[in-house]
């Protein structure tokens, strides 16, 4: 069995969401190698890097940094089968957030860094001895003090059911103008949202965790590996959610953007590094499926080798090592 070098947000949770997936990803001798690359992951993505190489222009000017240009975080995050597609998506995407207002507000919040943002990073650290990984899009200090950590969602893009915008936003903005005709929700606060100001922000006084927990393990990790001390409710995260919906008239469907302005408390970091110890532990131990006996736990671990080396022996393709985890569970979904 491998032992990852460290835990990332998302380990935490696959590992909570299905311990076999976790195996299979992460610890199996015979593993995945090559993640499974997807339209929907790909949307992502590509919207990423026409926003990033946007503000960075805005704020450093023009040729400033070319690991920062448009072609160089494209093609760096984008699989080469799925970059004429996510040109032309991505594009949509980032179009649709500037007619919603979210992104001229970003600028205008950003211009008042203390210092230089920093832009797509990755940070490494032990925290209570516990190694972990963060790759925050967007980090930077307010002119008040603010510590704030962003990061860009886009949810159900790909989805024939599309994906509503998480509770308690701040404001949620249609990605259209005049046709069709603006949502009902079009300029409006979520009703759980309640204004606070904190050093020079107004943000939510409800906390991120009560709208979206797997953001909140996000921008939690990425703050102590940013060194905020286990407890602090310092950081204030900015999550643009950009929610998609079917339009049944064309291939792109309409987007709203919600935008999330929180902390995270004290106690629900504490809880938070208490499942990652849970993790940790049982990689270190070798007692993955924790709800059997230790030596059961390793006789279903190698179970699950011999699927997969049984799998590579009837086709001798890694295919179909990528077909099997897929079945299990599709875990690239938004």
């Amino acid at each position: 069995m491998r032992i990852p070098k460290y835990l990332s947000p998302s380990q935490l949770s696959l590992w909570e969401r299905c311990r076999e997936d976790y195996y299979l990803q992460h610890l199996a001798d015979i593993r995945q190698e090559d993640i499974i690359k997807t339209y929907a992951m790909s949307i992502g993505s590509a919207f990423d890097a026409y926003v990033k190489a946007a503000m960075h222009e805005h704020l450093f000017g023009t040729g400033s940094n070319p690991q920062f240009e448009f072609e160089a975080i494209f093609e760096e995050q984008v699989v080469p089968e799925h970059r004429d597609w996510g040109l032309e998506h991505g594009q949509y995407a980032f179009e649709c957030y500037k007619l919603s207002g979210a992104y001229k507000d970003l600028l205008r919040l950003v211009d008042d860094s203390q210092q230089a943002p920093q832009f797509e990073f990755t940070i490494k650290g032990d925290v209570n001895k516990i190694p972990l990984l963060g790759k925050p899009d967007l980090r930077f200090v307010h002119k008040d003090g603010a510590h704030v950590i962003l990061d860009w969602k886009v949810s159900g893009y790909c989805s024939k059911y599309g994906a509503s915008p998480a509770k308690n936003y701040q404001l949620i903005r249609d990605g259209w103008l005049g046709w069709p005709k603006q949502s009902r929700s079009n300029n409006t606060t979520h009703k759980g949202y309640k204004p606070l100001s904190y050093k020079g922000l107004d943000i939510n006084e409800r906390f991120l965790e009560e709208s979206n927990t797997t953001w909140a393990n996000q921008i939690i990790i990425y703050g102590w590996l940013l060194g905020e001390e286990v407890g602090d409710e310092n950081v204030i995260a900015c999550i643009d959610q950009l929610a998609c919906k079917p339009n049944d008239d064309s291939k792109k469907p309409f987007i709203r953007v919600a935008q999330q302005r929180a902390r995270t408390s004290a106690a629900y970091q504490r809880e938070l590094l208490a499942r990652l110890q849970v993790c940790w532990s049982s990689i270190e131990n070798n007692h993955i499926f924790d709800d059997l006996s230790k030596s059961d736990s390793q006789a279903r671990c190698e179970i699950l080798d011999r699927r997969v080396e049984a799998l590579l022996l009837e086709d001798d393709s890694i295919k179909a090592v990528k077909e099997f985890v897929t079945e299990q569970n599709q875990i690239y979904k938004f």
